[in-house]
């Protein structure tokens, strides 16, 4: 690939139309992060080269496309999904209380992570490298939503990246997005149990359930050194907890936050636990319970 597409100040793709010319660009280079000048003169097609003269790097067009679909999400805070699988919803726009890239959930480590209703949603962004069985594995076992964006047709269009079209065809396009968990219940017929939801814990007392359905997520509630703990249970295996506030609970959850790589959300004041890590949280409430 022609070095036609350099990162600006703010470490974001841009091409040689959108900046100015020579050091005005205020541009690195892709692959080796070396300073660029964007040459734009009369005779020789517009591209950027290396401030030191060095041989131009040859550019991987995988990870620019993988780079450029993480920031126009990331601008956009969320996109167009299809429907869930075996679920009444239609296709919808679902918006991010927030996104987190390359971000560790246990083993696994997805492009993106967006958080809906508090619960991470992983979005693996696939060009010519798909999600593989072993990791397929881990997702199914963390029972988190994940959803696969293929955006192989678009490295082989004349779609120019950065651009508005390359844009639209990442967040709008419904074609090109699949959910690889949960699993469709026709595709996952001949396995035991396709759908794999969080049994119901054995604690002192269960809050509410929802019936004649696969749950969403179950309420329970401790009492830790005199203070009410509520816990919300979701389905992915994520938990959720909130307390009044008492320094040594705080510190505690706080703890457990580092160790099992939780994190706090400030707007429903929750400590947040995904798998394995949350089960070890609810044993441990479950112990503690009075």
């Amino acid at each position: 690939m022609t070095m036609n597409i350099a990162l600006d100040e703010n470490n974001k793709l841009v091409s040689i139309e959108q900046v100015k010319r020579g050091f005005a660009c205020q541009c690195t280079c892709f692959e080796c992060g070396e300073t660029v000048i964007a040459r734009k003169g009369e005779i020789k097609e517009h591209h950027f080269a290396h401030a030191s003269n060095k041989t131009s790097c040859t550019i991987n067009t995988e990870s620019v496309l993988q780079k450029y679909a993480k920031e126009v999400i990331l601008e956009s805070m969320g996109l167009m999904l299809p429907a869930l699988p075996d679920s009444d919803n239609a296709a919808a726009w679902w918006s991010f209380e927030t996104l987190l890239p390359e971000f560790s959930l246990g083993l696994i480590r997805p492009d993106l992570v967006g958080y809906f209703d508090g619960e991470p949603i992983l979005i693996e962004i696939a060009v010519t490298h798909f999600i593989d069985a072993e990791k397929l594995k881990r997702i199914e076992i963390f029972k988190s939503k994940c959803i696969e964006i293929n955006l192989s047709s678009l490295l082989k269009s004349n779609i120019s990246i950065p651009s508005p079209d390359a844009k639209k065809e990442i967040i709008e396009n419904l074609d090109n997005k699949k959910w690889v968990y949960p699993i469709q219940m026709e595709q996952s017929s001949t396995q035991q149990n396709p759908l794999v939801y969080p049994q119901i814990i054995n604690t002192p007392q269960l809050i509410s359930e929802q019936q004649n359905t696969l749950p969403k997520w179950q309420d329970y509630k401790f009492t830790v050194k005199g203070m009410h703990v509520n816990v919300r249970h979701f389905s992915s295996g994520m938990i959720s907890v909130n307390s009044a506030y008492n320094p040594e609970i705080i510190a505690m959850l706080k703890e457990w936050r580092r160790e099992g790589r939780g994190s706090y959300n400030p707007t429903y004041k929750s400590w947040n636990y995904w798998l394995p890590f949350s089960e070890k949280v609810l044993e441990r409430l479950k112990a503690l319970n009075e």
